[in-house]
């Protein structure tokens, strides 16, 4: 795998004259595989080349997926940061603005970090289809699975009781 890793990065760093275009196909072939070094690798080379081009927010959507999805919840985070600093109207924006609570409070158990960025979400976005699962995850939040489970089934317990 290393040797592929080693390949891509030479190759893509060969191709000198790739428009944006061009770079943002290889970032879509690289997450189509689940190769996530080769996407950092083209987006980071997006985000260097045409920081200000059509598929420079789209490269930091993709940096901070890729992390996440290689468990570097630091990295994820601060390119979610960055993404919804710079691009928060655009349609990750609700989703990035989630997944930097839900990395908080479920990767790093940084529970308040995890609630102020849940509470921004309800604010920001109040009619977004992720509403139920942000106030899940506050009233989750510092809670072991279990816990969850057992308040969920408390909670129906007294309804069917009424």
């Amino acid at each position: 795998m290393k040797t592929l890793s080693v390949f891509v990065c030479v190759f893509i760093a060969g191709c000198s004259s790739l428009s944006d275009e061009d770079l943002w196909k290889k970032v879509e072939q690289a997450k189509a595989n689940r190769n996530w070094d080769s996407t950092i690798q083209v987006s980071q080379r997006i985000l260097k080349e045409y920081p200000e081009g059509r598929y420079g927010s789209w490269a930091r959507f993709a940096l901070a997926e890729s992390y996440r999805f290689k468990n570097q919840p630091r990295e994820a985070l601060d390119n979610y940061k960055i993404f919804i600093n710079r691009y928060s109207d655009m349609q990750p924006g609700a989703l990035s603005l989630f997944l930097v609570g839900y990395i908080y409070g479920n990767n790093l158990h940084l529970y308040d970090s995890a609630k102020i960025y849940y509470e921004r979400f309800l604010v920001k976005y109040p009619g977004h289809e992720l509403i139920p699962s942000v106030k899940l995850e506050l009233e989750s939040l510092g809670k072991s699975p279990q816990q969850v489970l057992d308040e969920q089934s408390a909670h129906r317990n007294q309804l069917t009781k009424k």
